[in-house]
């Protein structure tokens, strides 16, 4: 096969990565590991997006704004939280529009390489078919670094110990009375985490230490030391990221031992809300995603390794193309080892950069990243590593590689951020 841009992983990264590169005229090829597009935006469950906004204004706009609209119009979306049926479904419509040719069931196995160059990449799929792919440009958003691991690329993963952040198995709800959940918040507020407003629009809730405490002394061992879900459009349906398992994220063997876990905390944590709760009496399991959340695996090195203190000191760069405001957040593969932190933590007034140079390989010309395995350190990628900082990196190479001629090592990084500020993005 040959194709302009081969975009692997089509999580939220490669999705914008691919519509992005299509629209400026690139023949674009997108292949993907599952049967769904989306990552874990739809297939892992994983809700809300986090923030992005400040000061009224969104800081990640383009391809990712006009996604959200979409599925606004179709009832599928309020404020950050949106259903994730409907967000596939207008994903694989946004690349049908945009002539994106998409391979599913598909992973590389091997990679071709030349120098400097990536020439091509050996696929196999999920019913034994072998190809191989041409590109002049290949993205890694596998969020795994997969690609870029294959090509014997440069990697890093987890903390200085070697320690990935811990997994989550995510899961819906339905049945759940938002009245009472509302009543209970208003009436014990040292319960709940104090940025739980009992006046919620959307109902957003972190806390019960109470019930957790008492459940443990009854016998059951709560995963968490608090439980959090938000509301999900539909009635009485939640989303909960609860769940969390230690494993290391790079050995398949780990992943698959956390996957039976996760599921396994799945039924206690649906006992402890039908037991303990208020307003879950006729709650019920809707359904538990497909694919495990992972945070952190594989860091790809990139021409500028994104550190915590860039986010801490909310450092801009000359070549910065994604704008982003979340701040470090780490969890451990322990989660006794969590602190609970009742202060409410201060609101930046301003944001950060993630530049250009961490969405390029230090080791390969045509070689670009997107997604959670962007070159940064562990509390660098830890911040990065939400769904729309994500989507921002995508749109970001996928721009880049259209005003390539063969090397992105021979761009003007700072022409491209203000061909980005032009064209909308930034």
């Amino acid at each position: 096969m040959k194709t302009e841009i081969a975009v692997f992983g089509g999580g939220i990264a490669g999705f914008h990565t691919a519509v992005v590169a299509s629209r400026l005229g690139k023949k674009v090829t997108l292949i993907e590991r599952t049967s769904s597009i989306g990552g874990l935006a739809t297939l892992g469950l994983v809700n809300p997006f986090m923030k992005y906004w400040l000061n009224g204004e969104k800081l990640v706009k383009g391809i990712f704004e006009e996604l959200l609209n979409r599925v606004e119009k179709k009832g599928g979306l309020f404020f950050n939280i949106f259903d994730s049926e409907t967000m596939k479904i207008e994903m694989l419509k946004m690349l049908k529009e945009n002539s994106v040719n998409v391979l599913f069931n598909t992973v590389p196995y091997y990679v071709k390489t030349e120098n400097n160059r990536i020439n091509s990449v050996k696929l196999i799929t999920s019913i034994g078919e072998k190809l191989e792919i041409t590109a002049d440009f290949f993205i890694d958003a596998t969020g795994d670094g997969t690609l870029a691991y294959l090509s014997g690329a440069t990697v890093f993963s987890g903390n200085v110990q070697g320690e990935n952040q811990a997994l989550t198995v995510m899961f819906t709800m339905g049945g759940v009375d938002f009245e009472k959940v509302k009543e209970d918040v208003s009436n014990n507020r040292e319960n709940f985490f104090p940025w739980v407003d009992p006046d919620m629009k959307i109902v957003s809730v972190a806390g019960y230490f109470e019930e957790i405490e008492r459940a443990r002394k009854d016998g059951l061992e709560f995963p968490n030391k608090y439980f959090f879900y938000n509301q999900l459009p539909g009635n009485g349906r939640i989303t909960v990221n609860t769940t969390h398992i230690g494993a290391k994220t790079t050995n398949i063997s780990e992943i698959s031992r956390a996957i039976f876990e996760g599921v396994e905390q799945i039924e206690l944590i649906i006992k402890f809300t039908k037991t303990y709760l208020k307003g879950f009496e006729n709650a019920y399991l809707e359904k538990i995603a497909p694919s495990i959340g992972i945070r952190e695996s594989r860091r790809i090195k990139g021409l500028y390794v994104f550190t915590g203190e860039d986010v801490k000191n909310l450092r801009k760069f000359e070549d910065g193309v994604v704008k982003a405001c979340y701040g470090i957040d780490v969890h451990p593969k322990d989660a006794q080892s969590q602190k609970i932190d009742k202060t409410v933590p201060p609101q930046p007034n301003d944001y950060y950069e993630i530049p250009l140079r961490s969405l390029i390989s230090s080791e390969f010309e045509n070689l670009g990243i997107a997604g959670r395995c962007l070159s940064a350190d562990f509390l660098g990628q830890s911040a990065a590593r939400i769904m729309p900082t994500c989507a921002g990196m995508g749109q970001a190479i996928g721009f880049t590689c259209s005003l390539s001629d063969g090397s992105l090592w021979d761009l003007d990084f700072k022409k491209v951020k203000k061909l980005l500020e032009e064209e909308g993005f930034l």
